[in-house]
């Protein structure tokens, strides 16, 4: 494979080594492998780890394309397949472990979220038809599994990142019932008055605490608001928490698309 990407004549040993690191073995697929290989025994793999040991995947450019393809191969255009289910703990045990860089941590526990939500999300979205790929038993199977990973993921509000914590919280107002959920939803809220002077941070995690905690009634009425300045509607005859799901979505991705990268600069 390297044979059909020959570097320049005039590139140099070190420049040639640069390239295929970079081009074959993104940095972030070597981190990926290493926490894998010490978490997950090789016996409960999923399919989706090929990704990560498979010498026939590849080239990568860089570590963004790399990730593209793991997170799509795991959650296909936001839809679970057979073998979501028995992704999740990979997923999960990487959102937790610190070698992973910080913002790689955050867009893992925002495809659990995704993972978790997928059927009411696609419900808001297609209403009163059903999303044409969206297979429901494996929907189902995989927020099983995600809900089984609450535990290990709200232990690390404490050290986690900005980013990560709004996916958290996003998360967790998905399993309001889960104990795991309730002192990180109480710990929502007081992030949400530490960032009371960002009004689009504050006011995420507000509604993120709403949708944990509010009646429905209550929880219709904050989404009609909300929906009616700004985010895309949905009908006011679904569930309430499948609405709020679903507007919780749009936000989060606002926020780290718009506001979170301004945040570090």
């Amino acid at each position: 494979m390297a044979d059909a990407f020959p570097p320049p004549e005039e590139w140099d040993a070190a420049a040639a080594d640069r390239f295929r690191d970079e081009c074959f073995e993104p940095g972030l697929r070597r981190i990926f492998r290493s926490v894998v290989t010490d978490r997950i025994p090789t016996d409960e793999r999923p399919p989706h780890s090929a990704l990560l040991f498979g010498p026939e995947f590849g080239p990568f450019a860089s570590d963004r394309e790399f990730a593209s393809d793991f997170y799509n191969d795991i959650h296909h255009q936001g839809i679970s397949n057979a073998y979501t289910a028995q992704a999740v703990p990979m997923v999960a045990a990487l959102a937790s472990d610190e070698r992973v860089p910080a913002d790689e941590r955050a867009s893992l526990t925002t495809l659990l979220f995704h993972i978790a939500t997928e059927i009411d999300r696609l419900t808001a979205d297609c209403w009163p038809r059903q999303h044409p790929q969206s297979d429901p038993a494996a929907a189902a199977r995989a927020r099983a599994a995600v809900r089984r990973t609450l535990p290990e993921l709200a232990a690390r509000w404490d050290t986690a990142s900005l980013g990560v914590r709004l996916a958290l919280a996003a998360l967790c107002a998905s399993f309001p019932e889960e104990p795991a959920s309730f002192p990180l939803l109480e710990r929502t809220g007081a992030l949400a008055e530490d960032l009371h002077d960002s009004r689009p941070l504050s006011g995420f995690l507000h509604f993120a605490l709403l949708t944990g905690t509010a009646p429905e009634e209550a929880l219709h009425t904050r989404v009609d608001e909300l929906t009616a300045s700004y985010w895309r509607p949905t009908p006011r005859e679904l569930p309430a928490r499948q609405r709020a799901v679903h507007l919780l979505d749009q936000m989060l991705a606002w926020l780290r698309w718009k506001v979170l990268p301004n945040l570090a600069e």
